[in-house]
């Protein structure tokens, strides 16, 4: 898709500057500014009196009354205690997706983010309905989805681009007793009756060590060979836990509860991401 772009204003942007925000009343979206909510002009139809205040001589309102009044409902409208006229919010966090860089199609990243982290977690929730869905999730969607999961849990999260990922395909961290601690995680989502082998472990194993990385988990959707399960020393079981597709399930769920205020997690992140694994 290509976007031709246009120049929305003439002359010099002015400058984004975020120091200047505050959250004097404690608004919930965070710092803002206060713009007026006059223009100048006379337009009939905007030109009303509201909760007591008029536009100034040769202005007119932003809005029409029953938008207005749908932006005070909001908390968008700041009110002066001394009684002054009423000011639009315009809120920092706003401002910024309105600066972020644009992706290939034009689009804030912001924007992009925010709605393929809406995807994920509607297909977080639909592999936790029904289980055999996860099936036909495209391996590559599988791992932002559980880069997205394992980020919901608190888990800091880096997921390797395609081709690139040295061996692994999430980074995770977080900070264990005062220390900061690294895990790997492969994923491997092939279609039965393929299984990863010995060669496909050992290979992880050696990049969990290479790396130093404080432990690995191994998740395969279709299980292990039996070769693969026979051949695991008992270094390579401490160092690297194997999970499958309940695994994965569980941790969908887990992500999903957490979503939802019904979960909350007793344990230590490097506990919840080994539990139920072998």
């Amino acid at each position: 898709m290509s976007v031709i772009q246009t120049p929305r204003t003439f002359g010099r942007k002015p400058s984004f500057s975020p120091d200047r925000y505050r959250n004097p009343d404690n608004d919930p979206r965070g710092a803002y500014l206060v713009a007026p909510l006059t223009y100048l002009g006379v337009r009939p139809k905007l030109h009303y009196a509201w909760r007591g205040h008029v536009p100034p001589p040769g202005r007119h309102w932003r809005f029409t009354l029953e938008r207005a009044e749908a932006a005070d409902l909001d908390g968008r409208i700041h009110w002066p205690a001394n009684g002054g006229t009423p000011r639009l919010k315009r809120y920092l966090a706003e401002e910024e997706e309105k600066e972020a860089p644009l992706d290939e199609d034009g689009l804030p990243r912001t924007l992009v983010e925010r709605a393929l982290r809406s995807m994920l977690h509607a297909l977080a929730q639909e592999i936790v309905r029904t289980p055999d869905y996860l099936a036909q999730v495209e391996w590559r969607d599988l791992e932002r989805l559980l880069g997205e999961v394992l980020s919901g849990l608190g888990f800091g999260v880096l997921v390797t681009r395609s081709g690139r990922d040295g061996g692994f395909d999430l980074e995770l961290s977080c900070d264990e007793a005062g220390r900061r601690e690294t895990y790997l995680v492969e994923i491997k989502h092939w279609a039965a009756p393929s299984r990863p082998g010995p060669g496909v472990l050992e290979r992880f194993f050696e990049v969990v060590l290479s790396r130093r990385a404080n432990g690995g988990l191994f998740l395969s959707s279709s299980g292990y060979s039996a070769p693969a399960l026979a051949g695991r020393t008992e270094i390579a079981r401490e160092l690297v836990r194997l999970g499958n597709a309940n695994k994965i399930v569980g941790l969908c769920q887990s992500y999903v509860s957490r979503g939802r205020g019904v979960w909350t997690p007793t344990r230590s992140l490097p506990t919840i991401l080994f539990a139920d694994t072998y």
